[in-house]
């Protein structure tokens, strides 16, 4: 073999052994970036695992701040209702000593006085939101506002109607501090099943 010949089958191997090299050096590239594009692809399924947490858990946040704050408007709307129950009860009863029946002309101006002091009593109770329910003897009961303490029966008045108000009802703000405590005209249960007896044989 010639000298040219041998650089010739050298120059060959050099060439060989590049591309050999070269097809080494591209597929350790293309391992490794299949390794980091796995990776990469790891941590964007956990980041946004992670983000989806955190969204939820702000959302479950925002709902709890409005649910507190809703709870604490509540309560500050409704924070008078027992102390204004158990004024309305001492008022009535001082409303009915003085609605007693005198000549005496210095207790005369006393209850006078007295009277001028439960308005003021009621008008404060009236300006936190405490309101009498109106209700009349005529009225048709109603179990919202009305709470039936006895019953009676009265051909001459419409049933279910309101025939006597045994206690003033009120309210706080929109709920029922106190209903009126009422009598109500029930036929009795015999008079309607002898009137369904009467029918049915007709």
């Amino acid at each position: 073999m010639s000298e040219v010949e041998k650089e010739l089958v050298v120059e060959e191997e050099k060439e060989i052994k590049e591309i050999e090299d070269t097809t080494k050096d591209e597929k350790t590239k293309k391992k490794k970036k299949n390794k980091f594009e796995d990776q990469l692809e790891i941590l964007e399924e956990e980041l946004k695992t992670v983000k989806d947490k955190y969204f939820r858990a702000l959302a479950e946040m925002e709902n709890y701040k409005k649910r507190m704050s809703e709870d604490l408007k509540r309560e500050r709307k409704y924070a008078g209702m027992p102390l204004a129950d158990k004024l309305i009860d001492a008022i009535e009863v001082f409303d009915l000593a003085l609605k007693m029946e005198t000549e005496d002309k210095n207790l005369k101006n006393f209850l006078y006085g007295f009277n001028m002091i439960n308005d003021m009593m009621f008008q404060a109770l009236k300006d936190e939101g405490v309101l009498l329910i109106e209700s009349k003897v005529g009225d048709d009961f109603d179990p919202t506002i009305h709470e039936a303490v006895d019953k009676e029966h009265n051909l001459e008045v419409k049933d279910n109607s309101i025939t006597k108000i045994v206690k003033k009802g009120y309210k706080f703000k929109d709920r029922i501090l106190r209903p009126t405590m009422v009598i109500i005209n029930i036929k009795p249960e015999e008079t309607k099943i002898d009137e369904n007896i009467e029918t049915i044989q007709e």
